[in-house]
């Protein structure tokens, strides 16, 4: 192997390195992640977890005791919609940066992107692969060295 090749794969190697890294720290931060939505006027406020769970639901003033029940019940499940669509644009913030161009993170986040879309194809794949590649082909052909 030259040392060209032994450069690049160590430049490779410190790349990947990094790339674990990043994810590592996304990791974390997404454990970590929770979104809060309050009602407009106040009656009630939701926290979700990074997947949608609710952590907390509470009535931050006595406002939501004048609502009828079908109200108040549409009034909590709308504010924990809200929370669910913060925490996923949150999620997607963090995801894009890693993401293969063209793909929409907050589609990929919903489930809505087939994991096909998400395979890097030839035309991605860094060049040194690529020029790795066709020179092993070329040893393969030439058959072993006498």
């Amino acid at each position: 192997m030259s040392e060209v090749d032994r450069s690049r794969i160590e430049m490779l190697r410190e790349e990947a390195e990094r790339h674990r890294a990043n994810l590592a720290e996304m990791q974390q931060r997404l454990s970590e992640l929770s979104a809060t939505a309050v009602s407009p006027r106040k009656e009630v406020s939701v926290t979700v977890g990074n997947q949608g769970v609710i952590k907390d639901l509470h009535f931050p003033t006595s406002a939501y005791r004048k609502l009828p029940k079908k109200e108040l019940a549409e009034l909590i499940t709308n504010t924990i919609a809200e929370a669910r669509e913060k925490a996923t644009a949150e999620i997607a913030g963090m995801v894009a940066p890693n993401l293969p161009a063209g793909i929409d993170a907050k589609a990929m986040v919903n489930g809505d992107i087939s994991a096909e879309a998400l395979i890097p194809n030839e035309s991605r794949m860094p060049q040194v692969f690529e020029e790795m590649r066709k020179r092993r082909a070329a040893i393969i052909e030439r058959g072993p060295e006498r």
